[in-house]
């Protein structure tokens, strides 16, 4: 019964969203369509883009370091009491209520479920802007600017959740910081 759990990709919550929006000015426009052809290459044939993701955090397995069951596998902890903690008393130096936690004994298996912690979720924003240059008929160069992780919003990795490790619930580390690229791309 142990065994029986939340998958490891599982995510109570998930929210994708993608926007792609060709500006309505240059030639065949809404906009500024009859401009010439110097207005035309700075002004025309421009696209924003963004993708939102906002998402449940995933689940992790708490361990102990060591083998007191003596099975050769991972062991999990005793739950003594109530692990959880509201959110305002959530900080990276403590996620869950570590107290709550005890060594299984020797030759026997801890009571903690799997994937019992839930890490923190995703907020990312995605966005990007790009400009098509028409070369001829069927040729074009796309030049592209893209933010990943644009308002540089961290995504914290889940909390050690080895028993016996100092660092048990802490949070010592975060994904990517906001990352910019420039493009440039022949389409044919």
């Amino acid at each position: 019964r142990a065994e029986r759990g939340l998958a490891d990709e599982h995510a109570a919550h998930r929210l994708v969203t993608s926007v792609v929006y060709a500006l309505p000015f240059g030639r065949g426009k809404r906009y500024l369509s009859g401009m010439g052809a110097v207005p035309e290459a700075l002004l025309g044939g421009w696209t924003i883009a963004d993708i939102t993701t906002l998402s449940s955090g995933p689940y992790a397995n708490l361990s102990v370091l060591g083998n007191p069951s003596n099975t050769g596998g991972p062991d999990r902890p005793n739950v003594l009491g109530e692990w959880r903690l509201d959110k305002e008393q959530r900080t990276l130096r403590r996620w869950f209520n570590t107290d709550a936690f005890a060594a299984n004994t020797p030759f026997t298996f801890g009571n903690a479920a799997r994937n019992l912690i839930e890490s923190p979720g995703q907020v990312n924003f995605d966005f990007a802007v790009y400009k098509h240059f028409q070369i001829a008929e069927a040729l074009r160069i796309q030049f592209r600017w893209e933010a990943f992780n644009w308002f540089n919003t961290p995504r914290f990795s889940p909390p050690n959740v080895g028993f016996g490790n100092p660092a048990f619930g802490m949070i010592g580390s975060a994904g990517r910081p906001r990352n910019m690229q420039f493009g440039l791309k022949l389409v044919f």
